[in-house]
């Protein structure tokens, strides 16, 4: 699943001191965080999930997300002192409902990016709220092992993984993507990482 590797990731960083002050926004130094700490959490649950891949294949990937990985992203957010989830507007679990801010933000990931013919809508972006950032980067699908529970069905979807994905999650919505070929799917990104509460 979330190395389903295709996200978006949102980061909100704490931004008022003890004193309940407002320090200067840096927004130089809150996507440099954002970014750090994506990378981290991506790579580390992405590790994981290609070892269940790995030992099991996609059905055992499937498996090994539907059971761990709300706990494995509960600790990456114990580590990085930070609240962490995915969302997506197409999303596998219900927990993955995206909030008001995230799908607006979600939207215009996708505009710049079908306007731009693929080239642009990638870079992150800050929203500053009363006591914290929001950090948002995509991802989006970038290997073929994604397509083994994000693909198409009949194509690259691996079809026991997707009789695994449509029993555990019902409300499945989360496959039809394409890997390299942006412009012509209807949603090229498939969710978003939420960091929340890090101290700049």
């Amino acid at each position: 699943m979330f190395a389903r590797l295709s996200f978006a990731t949102t980061v909100a960083l704490a931004c008022f001191a003890c004193n309940n002050a407002t320090p200067p926004f840096n927004e130089a130094d809150a996507l440099d965080k954002g970014n750090r700490i994506a990378d981290a959490s991506f790579q580390a649950f992405s590790e994981r999930l290609q070892g269940a891949m790995l030992t099991g294949g996609p059905v055992h990937a499937v498996q090994f997300c539907s059971v761990n990985a709300l706990p494995i992203i509960d600790s990456l957010s114990e580590a990085h002192h930070a609240r962490i989830r995915r969302t997506s507007d197409r999303i596998r679990a219900r927990h993955d409902v995206p909030d008001a801010e995230e799908m607006e933000v979600l939207n215009e990931f996708l505009s710049a990016w079908e306007f731009s013919d693929g080239t642009m809508g990638s870079a992150p972006v800050v929203r500053v709220h009363e006591d914290s950032i929001a950090f948002y980067r995509p991802i989006f699908i970038s290997s073929p092992a994604c397509l083994k529970c994000h693909g198409s069905a009949g194509e690259d979807l691996d079809s026991a993984a997707y009789a695994v994905i449509a029993q555990r999650y019902p409300l499945d919505q989360a496959t039809g993507y394409a890997l390299g070929d942006l412009r012509h799917v209807e949603h090229p990104l498939e969710a978003l990482i939420v960091l929340a509460g890090i101290t700049l």
